[in-house]
């Protein structure tokens, strides 16, 4: 037995000592995977196959000393200029990345300055695109400003938000709240309101209502916004059980600034629409102040940021958030069954 284990002991020490530390070889991966600048508007276009980087900052910001806010890259790679670095950015700048295995990848960044009243990429709601998956989502591509819920829906059932036409190639969004079934509401996830919105939609099964990352790079201070907007509100309204409320659906569009430079997320403005009890069968135009500073005891709560944290007068605007949703209760998963919203022509106002 002794001489078994002796054996065994000298065969795993010859093979330790044969096995290089390198024997999986070292990464070659040398990607840029996320670029923001500080005072960026709008979201970052990073082309892979040219290796290009496109952003657009704020009017108000100097072009000439930008620093990234947000440099990720692949695993164990390095870049330079590095993330600590201040560049002018007056004519394209070339980032070289580094993978561990020593190989580079270069990319040119081209900064565009934005004029000093930003409107939103595709605020006519006229682009859409379809993705892999048979869907539409607003926008060109997967680089656009908006996303939706529709990864989510489609996981049970059909996509709630898609463009609707109103004549030739004027086309707007609708967003239907739909019922996902018996199924659904055994895990609580009965409703799903259609929602759309600045952002991203990363699908947490788990969690649903973690899936929305509302909000994208913004720098300027709007007065207002206005929509055009029709809305039907459905029956009969389910919890998110299944279970039939006296309640009556309204649909939410709201916007809100925000500055995200710290650690904790903090409310500049609010501008926020809740529809009536009724029907609006044809497109009406609504204009919704921004209210900057802390919402007194006249706004309802649900305007009212959860972590009850507000900017100082001083503190700039990093982050915009723009959502609009079938059912005002949708984060609960409840709503009105077949409750829609129409959407088209949206804009910030100065």
């Amino acid at each position: 037995m002794r001489t078994k284990l002796l054996f065994l002991t000298i065969v795993c020490l010859v093979l330790s000592n044969c096995v290089s530390e390198d024997y999986f070889g070292k990464s070659n991966q040398k990607k840029i995977l996320s670029f923001v600048l500080n005072n960026q508007v709008g979201n970052t276009i990073i082309e892979e196959s040219l290796g290009t980087i496109n952003v657009n900052v704020a009017a108000s910001a100097n072009i000439k000393q930008l620093k990234p806010q947000e440099l990720q890259l692949s695993t164990f790679a390095t870049v330079s200029p590095t993330i600590e670095e201040t560049v002018d950015f007056t004519n394209p700048v070339k980032y070289t990345v580094t993978a561990e295995d020593g190989s580079t990848k270069t990319y040119t960044v081209t900064v565009k300055q934005e004029g000093s009243e930003p409107q939103l990429e595709n605020s006519t709601f006229d682009d859409w695109y379809m993705t892999p998956k048979n869907y539409y989502e607003p926008g060109k591509d997967a680089n656009s400003v908006w996303t939706s819920g529709n990864a989510g829906v489609t996981t049970l059932g059909n996509a709630n938000v898609s463009p609707f036409t109103i004549n030739g190639t004027n086309l707007a969004a609708k967003l239907v709240t739909q019922d996902m079934g018996g199924l659904a509401g055994l895990v609580n996830q009965r409703m799903a309101a259609g929602s759309m919105f600045t952002g991203k939609f990363e699908l947490d099964l788990s969690n649903p209502i973690n899936s929305a990352k509302f909000g994208i790079p913004f720098a300027a201070r709007p007065k207002k916004f206005s929509v055009e907007y029709a809305y039907s509100p459905g029956t009969p309204y389910l919890d998110k059980k299944g279970q039939t409320l006296t309640t009556k659906d309204a649909c939410d569009i709201y916007v809100l600034l925000e500055n995200r430079s710290g650690t904790e997320v903090k409310r500049v403005a609010t501008g926020w629409f809740r529809s009536e009890e009724k029907v609006i069968d044809a497109f009406k135009t609504i204009t919704i102040a921004l209210t900057y500073g802390e919402l007194n005891s006249s706004f309802p709560a649900y305007q009212k940021p959860k972590n009850g944290l507000y900017a100082n007068a001083n503190e700039a605007v990093t982050h915009i958030s723009v959502v609009f949703s079938s059912s005002f209760n949708g984060d609960q998963l409840e709503g009105g069954t077949n409750s829609t919203l129409l959407i088209n022509n949206f804009k910030l106002i100065y």
